[in-house]
């Protein structure tokens, strides 16, 4: 009894069988759809606040080089500004120059600013929140032989021609010894993570799980994306403006394989196949995640 339950057990560890049925799929896609809807509004937001934060550091260094090296490039748009509000006054005044402490008084509200920004937790909150949620959502998906992957390709790998070989020539370099083998008892390596195939990030899953339910699932959300695409080409369709996007090259469908069948087996047993199609979300919207929370919201609309 002993030998058969250790084996058991370990087969149950190496191997790992999810119902292969559509209702899977839909939940499973819906809770996809909801781990990036997520990381994409956090780096949306992360992006604003990073922009927001790299003007107030210039408008800092231009008032201290304002304060400390006396330059005079306020000068123009100040009188810029009373030409317009006050034209009769200084209409034919060709430079005026603030008051002296102007520059001292609006340098050391920008700083004062600057330290609440990072004081008051909004850096950690805002910007620094957004890279630590795809790893943290990782650590908790690891228990589950799942991964979200959100790592794009390298820009150079975008461009099919590149002038920069041609300009820049490397020399080849000449085969050096062979490395010396890996003992036998050393692990092997793990192989590196692809990037995905979808800009917005897609969820891969182990090798443990079954195969059959990894390709049956990645079919069923290629599906997904394309209607969601179609979906979202006849609303640029309205507009002049999408008309014109729709026909650029890069935004051309690709070509569709035909129409997708997940043979599955429900509990009802009425069912041997169902056309693959949209799943039924909440369209109910809910806040953005904070640091500390425990409840994931909702994702907004993917049907």
């Amino acid at each position: 009894m002993a030998p058969t339950s250790r084996n058991q057990r370990q087969q149950s560890r190496a191997s790992f069988h999810p119902s292969n049925d559509t209702a899977t799929y839909r939940d499973l896609l819906l809770f996809e759809e909801r781990l990036k809807t997520n990381a994409a509004q956090l780096q949306r937001r992360k992006s604003r606040y990073q922009l927001f934060l790299f003007h107030l550091l210039i408008a800092i260094a231009f008032l201290l080089s304002e304060v400390l090296l006396q330059t005079s490039f306020l000068d123009i748009p100040y009188t810029n500004l009373l030409r317009k509000v006050l034209p009769d006054v200084y209409g034919g005044v060709e430079s005026s120059k603030p008051h002296p402490y102007f520059a001292s008084g609006l340098l050391f509200v920008l700083v004062t600013a600057l330290l609440l920004f990072f004081a008051s937790g909004m850096y950690a909150e805002k910007i620094a929140y957004a890279n630590r949620y795809v790893p943290h959502a990782n650590k908790a998906l690891r228990n589950f032989n799942m991964y979200l992957n959100v790592r794009r390709p390298p820009l150079r790998s975008t461009f099919s021609i590149s002038p920069f070989p041609f300009i820049f020539h490397r020399p080849t370099q000449s085969r050096g010894p062979s490395p010396t083998p890996r003992p036998s008892n050393a692990p092997a390596p793990m192989a590196p993570i692809p990037p995905a195939n979808n800009p917005r990030g897609e969820l891969i899953f182990s090798s443990r799980v079954d195969r059959g339910f990894r390709e049956s699932y990645e079919r069923y959300r290629a599906a997904f994306e394309r209607k969601r695409d179609r979906r979202e080409r006849d609303e640029r369709d309205k507009t002049w403006t999408g008309r014109i996007a729709n026909k650029m090259p890069w935004n051309q469908p690709p070509d569709a394989p035909p129409a997708l069948v997940a043979l599955s087996r429900t509990a009802s047993g009425r069912g041997r196949g169902s056309v693959v199609g949209t799943p039924l979300g909440s369209r109910r919207s809910s806040p953005m995640p904070r640091p500390g929370t425990r409840d994931s919201p909702a994702v907004r609309t993917i049907d």
